[in-house]
This record gives C-alpha cells, structure tokens and sequence, in this order.
C-alpha cells in the first residue's frame, strides 16, 4: 500500500470539500433546520452528490493503481478482505468528511443537538459512500485506470442523479440525496427512507466487494478465469436483493420523506383559545399568546371559535366538527408572519376541505379573498399594522360591510356554496 500522503483521496479532499460547501450556503436556506436536528441532517443529503463522487473516483483511482503494482509480500501477508480494507478506508473516510462537514454546518445553524435515534441518518451516509468506495474499487480491479476512473465518477453521478430525479418515489431513496424535503416544523423524518438507504448500501456494499475478489490476485488474468463464477453468482444475487430490497423498504414513501408529529409531541397553552405547537416551533420564541390574540380578533367579528389552535399536519380536523384550526408555523417567523399564518388558517382549512364541484374556480377565487381580508384584519388589530392593499371591489366596502361579506362568504364556503362577490350587494 502508498503511503497515505500519496493516496489519491487526501489530495481529491480539498478539491470537492470547497465544492461541496460551496454548493451548501448557494442552495440550502439554513432558516429552514431552525430548531429541528432531522431537518438538519436530512438537508445535508444533498452534498452526498460530492462526498460520494470522491470516494468513487479516489478508490477507483487507488485500486487501479495498486492492481498494477500489486506485490507478492502484499498478496500472501494480507487476505483479500483486509486488502480491501486498507485499499478502501482513506476513500471512505474523505467521503465522510465532506459529508459530515455539511453535517456540522447545518446542526449548528440548528441550535439542536440530535437525538440517538438520529444516529441512523448519519449511518446511512456513511454507507452511502461506502457503496460508492466499493463501486469504485469494483471498476479499478476489473479495468484499466483510464477506463475505471471516469467509468466510477460517470456511473456514480448518473446513479445519483438518476435515484434522485426519477418520477417513481421509492428509487431516490437508494441514494439518500432526496431527504432533504424533510422535514417541516410539524414533521418528523420517515425512518422507512433511512432504512432504505442502510440496507441497499450494505447490500450492495457487499455485493461489490465480493465481485470484485479473486483468489488468484498476482495472475493477469482474463475477469472470468480470476473470478470464479460463485462469486460472480453471489455479488450479483447481492446487488439485484439490494435494489429489491431497497424499494420494497420504500414502496410507500412519496416525494417528501416526513410524517406527522403525533399529538404527544405538542404542548398547549392555557389561552382561550388553546394554543398548541412543538418543542421545533417553540425554539424561536413562545409566539402562542400572539396565534391566540390573532385568532381572537377574529373570533369576535363572528368567525367560530375553536377550542384548540394547532400546527399539526392533520388536515382532516376542522373547526366546526372537531373544534380544532389548523395553522402552520415555522419557529423562524416574525411577528408579522406569525399573525398572518394565524389569521390565514381559516381561509387554509376550507381549501383543505375544497368541495369537489364544478365551482372549484370560484371557490378557490373566493377563497384567496378571504384570506386576503381575514390577515390583513387580524394584522391591523394585533400588530396595528394598516390592513392596506386589499383588492376592488373589496376595497370599495367600508370596514362594516367587510365584516358581513367575510362571514357570509366563509359561512357558504363551509356549506360548499360559492359566496357572492364582494359589492354593495353581497
């Protein structure tokens, strides 16, 4: 083996570590893991494209090179696994270190220290580009380095980026690149997609390096004579039960990788109404008195009061059978969008529960104007912010018939009506 200063990935490293930074602050909006380690480290899937690029081309580089000049001291003091090992550990570990980089870049912005349970995430990484390693060590045994290297960094982009676009959700969960749609601040990672990722990386991880075995290293032989055809057999079976696996463990994911936070997740508030967020919204400040008092203003106008306000995913829940609104919230909102998305849940829900008509058009249309009415209201009354901007004929009306327009038209949207337009008549 080279000693480690000439080992192809420790002068790859800085190369794809300033790219792959580079590529984290120009694409990730750090506001979005604010106070949430899943989201996190779930956004640091997207620098996998760099850290798995380089321990596919450095172990390509290594195993080619080594192969050539392989030695009999080597071959005989060494069984092949612990060649492997060695071949393969100083690609891994610069592919870690760029991913886990962005990883600890990302956390801090957080201002959350993971769970345990997270662990899995930054396991299924570290597999992630072990699979690359070995696919890249699988090309430097089998061909010449200059047809192995730019097969390992072509097959491993067209691999990720082809995981990561395709329209059948389950194939992007093989890379990993694609957890970064989770996860909302209502929303905890799907472990489904984690569990994905381990096995098919692990699995195929196997089946690489056993493909690429020999029992006779020091002959220069064709493929098919050094490689006896159980092995073949065997790291085939592999790769093909990695892939299956993989998409059976991810059949029922969609786009986004995220389920609902449970009820138990969430903690109330003593206000009237009661107001309930999670420990992810509450890391930016205790805004509930401020989702009440937006609620409130509109409560006495005559809109239904509910009896608990919260930022649950379920959007099944409404005010008038269940007694809960649904608002969304991000722990990084100001005031200002606070009140707003407190305002906003109203006009929300209806859309949640939009009547299946032929009048989808108008409802929708009226929809919008409610919500335009209801936040720039409750903004006015909360924040004494001017409820400025509203749209004619809308505009046309004085604050009294505003009022009488809002409830009329939500009170029929409930009932899957289309309200009349807001005018002197309405």
């Amino acid at each position: 083996m080279y000693p480690l200063a000439k080992r192809p990935s420790v002068w790859l490293l800085p190369l794809f570590l300033v790219v792959a930074l580079v590529y984290l602050f120009s694409y990730t909006e750090m506001e979005l893991v604010r106070g949430s380690s899943q989201a996190a480290l779930a956004a640091a899937s997207t620098t996998l494209l760099f850290s798995c690029l380089l321990s596919s081309l450095s172990a390509a580089v290594e195993s080619s090179r080594e192969n050539l000049s392989r030695g009999v001291l080597d071959a005989v003091s060494r069984s092949y696994f612990e060649r492997v090992f060695f071949r393969l550990w100083p690609s891994v570990t610069a592919g870690v270190i760029v991913q886990f980089t962005s990883v600890i870049i990302l956390l801090l912005n957080s201002k959350v220290i993971p769970q345990l349970s997270d662990g899995l995430i930054l396991f299924g990484y570290v597999l992630a580009i072990t699979a690359h390693a070995a696919f890249g060590n699988l090309l430097g045994q089998w061909f010449h380095g200059r047809f192995a290297i730019p097969l390992a960094l072509v097959g491993s982009y067209l691999f990720l980026a082809f995981t990561g676009t395709s329209s059948f959700f389950p194939l992007h969960y093989l890379s990993g690149m694609t957890l970064n749609g989770c996860c909302m601040a209502a929303q905890n990672i799907d472990f489904h997609a984690i569990w994905a990722l381990v096995v098919f990386s692990a699995l195929s991880t196997t089946g690489f390096i056993i493909l690429a075995g020999t029992n006779r290293p020091l002959e220069r032989k064709r493929i098919s004579a050094s490689l006896p055809s159980v092995h073949i057999a065997t790291g085939t079976l592999l790769i093909l039960a990695s892939v299956a696996t993989g998409l059976w463990l991810g059949k029922d994911l969609e786009g986004i990788p995220a389920v609902a936070m449970s009820d138990e997740q969430f903690e109330c508030s003593n206000t009237r109404p009661q107001v309930c967020l999670n420990q992810v919204q509450l890391s930016g400040g205790d805004r509930r008195m401020l989702v009440a008092q937006s609620i409130t203003s509109l409560t006495k106008v005559g809109f239904p009061e509910p009896q608990r306000v919260t930022a649950s995913m379920d959007t099944d829940l409404t005010v008038e059978e269940d007694g809960v609104l649904l608002t969304a919230f991000e722990p990084s909102y100001t005031d200002e969008q606070v009140v707003y998305a407190a305002a906003s849940s109203y006009a929300s829900q209806l859309a949640n529960h939009l009547c299946d008509s032929d009048d989808f058009d108008q409802q929708y249309a009226m929809i919008q104007q409610l919500q335009e009415w209801s936040t720039g209201y409750a903004q006015e009354q909360v924040l004494g912010i001017p409820s400025g901007g509203l749209e004619q004929p809308l505009a046309s009306l004085n604050r009294d018939e505003q009022q009488i327009w809002a409830l009329r038209a939500y009170d029929s949207l409930t009932r899957c009506e289309v309200p009349a337009k807001p005018g002197k008549d309405s």
